[in-house]
């Protein structure tokens, strides 16, 4: 296995549209506009081109059906019969029990995001069944069918490990657990959100083939184009290697959920994302996921997304359908070669060429930070947030998280709609709010802390502090449009609050 000491700085490229102080760089927020001569679609835009308008016919009772092919009766026939329009024949062969626990880890994050109700049969005949082949280069997946047909309409075929490492590459950030999760959006109905497919003898890539701007694993997991090339900046930095998508991302959630409808139930509770983590999904656990790429669908409940573990600095952003920015401490080199060669060994890849030394990660992880804090400081205008990664997890459209909490280094944290309670931690952070409403911040420290009110404010607005509290008269007619509650019972000055 390659360790990959030699990443490529893109950053962020093409126009930056003009838009009055926007907070981040998200390209959902310029519908109408372009970024690197491609037109950025609004969601109804982005559904055309990545829903295919094929579907799984979901039972009365609400069901689809998955199950894994075994070796003998379950791989053969049809299944083994290019007459029938099956092509992927060669070298069938069943899952391994690392594969099928990785195929049930994907098929429950998808089974979140909808209505209808995954279940594991026996046997053939389900809708979705999984096998290895040797023709697939990497994978693919038939589209499903609601008027019935050909057997193998929405079945996954992954290219055998044996021919393929990747494939054996589980875990989060795994290129085999990514491979899983996107070929089940296939099954599910979903193509890729421009007109290509992998073809050796064709210049893919985002300049060539990307349709709209947004066409990226920044916004969904369906796309070829590494999510560098719309901005964000995502490393696996145990592998220093660049990351690959964990979950469904959030241009797929959307779609998804407008084919089946949203599941009303998917952690309806009280729940916490991130350090401290009650979600009953690991990959939301960020102690066992140090180095998160994903999105948050939840239903309900008083939600909090907890930063708290995370190194250098963070963007949190409590707002659905944008970005959050941030990652635990990079490994040393002792570290990161030792967890290259673990997946060396569980793999069977024979391209292990040695580790990498602490100088060599330094440098880079030093690049990466430092751009990551310039591209902050250019979404927000404030500078110091030395995060790890840069947009690297998002809120789905309509998922309303209440909570946050910061880490003990300097955070820009981003209020939404709801009440919210804020917690900063440590470092002099910044609390930015666009809303009015009643909302908390437990731990403010008057004369370092910050809070932003310019998104609000103009030359009307009166302000009232108070121990502990904080009112804000935005337009000028009497009435309190926002007020901040100081747990710790805070007295600011104006020194602590920015309007602009």
């Amino acid at each position: 296995m390659k360790l990959r000491h030699d990443i490529d700085e893109l950053g962020r490229v093409g126009d930056l549209l003009s838009i009055e102080n926007p907070l981040q760089f998200n390209l959902d927020n310029y519908v109408g506009g372009t970024f690197r001569g491609k037109p950025i679609f609004d969601l109804d835009g982005v559904e055309d081109q990545i829903d295919s308008g094929r579907s799984q016919k979901v039972t009365a009772n609400g069901k689809i059906t998955y199950t894994f092919l075994d070796e003998g009766d379950g791989l053969i026939g049809i299944y083994n019969n290019k007459n029938y329009g099956f092509t992927a024949g060669e070298g069938l062969a069943a899952f391994s029990a690392a594969q099928e626990a990785e195929a049930r880890d994907s098929i429950t994050l998808w089974d979140d995001l909808v209505a209808p109700e995954f279940v594991e049969t026996e046997g053939r005949g389900a809708d979705i069944q999984f096998a290895n082949s040797t023709d697939p280069a990497q994978a693919y997946a038939y589209y499903p069918s609601e008027k019935g047909g050909q057997k193998y309409l929405g079945d996954v075929f992954v290219a055998d490990p044996a021919v393929n490492w990747t494939n054996a590459w589980l875990g989060y950030g795994g290129y085999g657990a990514t491979t899983l999760v996107h070929e089940l959006g296939h099954a599910l109905g979903l193509s890729h959100p421009g007109n290509y497919n992998y073809d050796p003898d064709l210049p893919l890539s985002y300049a060539n083939y990307a349709e709209y701007a947004q066409d990226s694993e920044q916004y969904t997991i369906m796309s070829y184009w590494s999510a560098q090339e719309t901005g964000a900046r995502i490393v696996n930095w145990d592998l220093l290697q660049f990351n690959n998508p964990q979950t469904p991302l959030l241009h797929d959630i959307y779609v998804i959920q407008e084919k089946y409808g949203a599941d009303p139930t998917t952690r309806t509770g009280d729940t916490t994302y991130g350090f401290n983590s009650t979600a009953d999904r690991e990959v939301y656990d960020f102690d066992a996921n140090p180095f998160p790429y994903l999105s948050i669908y939840d239903a309900g409940g008083e939600d909090t997304l907890d930063f708290s573990g995370f190194f250098g600095g963070t963007v949190l952003n409590l707002n659905d359908g944008e970005f959050s920015s941030g990652g635990s401490a990079i490994p040393s080199a002792a570290e990161i070669n030792a967890n290259a060669l673990e997946l060396y060994y569980e793999t069977g890849e024979v391209d292990y060429i040695g580790g990498v030394d602490q100088a060599t990660i330094d440098s880079i992880s030093s690049r990466y930070i430092s751009n990551n804090a310039r591209d902050i400081s250019i979404d927000t205008g404030y500078t110091g947030v030395n995060a790890v990664n840069y947009e690297n997890i998002s809120i789905a459209y309509g998922t309303m998280i209440e909570n946050a909490v910061g880490s003990e280094y300097r955070d820009i944290i981003i209020a939404n709609e709801l009440d919210n309670t804020l917690t900063g931690n440590g470092g002099a952070d910044v609390f930015v709010f666009q809303d009015g409403g009643t909302d908390t911040i437990t731990d403010f420290l008057a004369g370092e802390d910050l809070i932003d009110l310019s998104a609000l404010a103009g030359e009307d607005t009166a302000i009232d502090f108070g121990a502990g509290f904080l009112e804000a008269d935005f337009d000028g007619d009497g009435a309190v449009d926002l007020t901040l509650v100081f747990d710790n019972g805070a007295e600011l000055t104006a020194a602590d609050v920015y309007m602009g």
